[in-house]
């Protein structure tokens, strides 16, 4: 017994100074106040505003049933119902937009959501710019105009046609999203596989997007058609909205061998806002609302309202996980681990997504983001790559060599192969 005691003191002795020890270090998780933080981020972002690299406005003002359809009575100088408008981007620090004005859609869809682009720097001139090179989008930012860069997600509206991917780059595209959801480019990451990653169809075009000076954008693409994009392209490409799959094992996130890639390539992930590519408990409460939701349909055929009741009922019954700032931040510590910070941008989403991160609830709250990482301690420096730099350098290294392609190789005509 008396053993025992004096065993037990000696345990005491050692795990409470451990317990100690690592509470501290806890504590001390934190390098700079909350002060000093938001101070560091405000001077980062007079001269280093963010670049995000995706944003879906134009799905929510064509989706949204109570917003005016015509784009001069849907405003966006003041706050709207979705999460983007010109203030917030203000507030946010946003100096430039990667701008999607294509999902998947049709090709006259893709032309009049062009039209509304160039339409809305007429509204709002000495707010927004519309640009196409990396110089347009510096000079923007310069002049406290918000760049925005036009973009296409998934690529059905190119028709697998070349020579409409260059008339596109004629209007002002410069960065396609490569599959939305598989197509005849490559495998997407949701879907059966069709071409084992991307078909030889797939990396012709890339080589088209490298001609012209196109970025190639791998988000939403298989782990197996990321790898062969990398092996493809001759220019740096990027993730616009992705996550790391380490932390969130999601099929839309990137794995560690993938990001690891991203260093020979010169390339970079921007990490997104979107709470089932953050966490895993919101991954799996959302995968099973989506299973239910479906089955719900089937159920109800496709009623409306008593499918909203229902899912109403589960939702009381499942409560929603909360995913915070520091759950996001934790995926731009570990890439910052594998890859360093070089690679790394910010992609919010904003406006394609139905639930958000709390605090980060529209384009305003990026500065919330940089204050969690600069109290981890990231410095001045890292910061300003993450908002601006990376992405300016990716971008001046695609057009680098686009004008070096083109000294060499002509416009490509290659179609797809029909399988008899």
């Amino acid at each position: 017994m008396k053993c025992f005691r004096h065993c037990f003191k000696l345990a005491l002795c050692i795990l409470i100074p451990a317990a100690s020890f690592y509470a501290q270090k806890e504590a001390k998780k934190y390098v700079l106040s909350d002060q000093a933080a938001e101070k560091l981020v405000t001077r980062v972002l007079k001269t280093s505003p963010v670049i995000d690299g995706h944003n879906d406005l134009f799905i929510h003002f064509f989706a949204c049933k109570e917003c005016p359809q015509d784009f001069h009575t849907y405003r966006i100088d003041s706050t709207n119902t979705g999460h983007t408008d010109i203030p917030r981007w203000r507030k946010g620090g946003v100096g430039g937009q990667l701008l999607n004005i294509e999902k998947d859609r049709s090709l006259g869809l893709f032309l009049d959501a062009y039209d509304i682009v160039y339409r809305m720097q007429a509204a709002y001139p000495n707010d927004i710019k519309v640009v196409g090179t990396s110089s347009e989008m510096r000079a923007a930012m310069r002049s406290g105009r918000i760049a925005i860069l036009p973009i296409m997600e998934g690529s059905i509206g190119l028709e697998n046609n070349m020579s409409l991917l260059r008339s596109f780059y004629q209007l002002g595209l410069r960065s396609v999203t490569f599959a939305y959801k598989t197509n005849d480019l490559a495998d997407g990451s949701d879907d059966k596989p069709k071409h084992n990653g991307v078909s030889a169809f797939g990396k012709e075009m890339i080589g088209e997007m490298n001609r012209l000076g196109i970025i190639v954008d791998i988000s939403h693409v298989s782990a197996k058609a990321m790898s062969d994009v990398l092996e493809t392209t001759k220019a740096p490409i990027i993730f616009s909205h992705s996550n790391a799959r380490a932390l969130c094992d999601h099929n839309r996130n990137v794995p560690d061998d993938v990001i690891k890639k991203l260093v020979a390539n010169r390339g970079m992930i921007m990490l997104t806002f979107v709470p089932e590519f953050t966490t895993n408990a919101f991954a799996k409460w959302y995968n099973a609302g989506d299973e239910y939701y479906f089955a719900l349909q089937r159920k109800h055929a496709f009623d409306k309202v008593k499918v909203k009741a229902d899912m109403d009922i589960w939702e009381k019954e499942n409560p929603r996980p909360v995913v915070t700032v520091s759950d996001i931040a934790d995926h731009f510590d570990h890439v910052k681990r594998l890859v360093g910070v070089d690679h790394i941008g910010i992609g919010g989403d904003f406006d394609g997504i139905l639930y958000t991160i709390k605090g980060l609830d529209d384009v305003s709250g990026y500065p919330k983001l940089l204050t969690e990482l600069a109290k981890r301690g990231w410095t001045e420096k890292d910061l300003r790559k993450i908002t601006s730099e990376n992405f300016l350098r990716v971008f001046e290294e695609v057009e680098a060599k686009a004008a070096a392609l083109q000294k060499t190789i002509q416009p490509s005509s290659v179609k797809v192969v029909e399988k008899k």
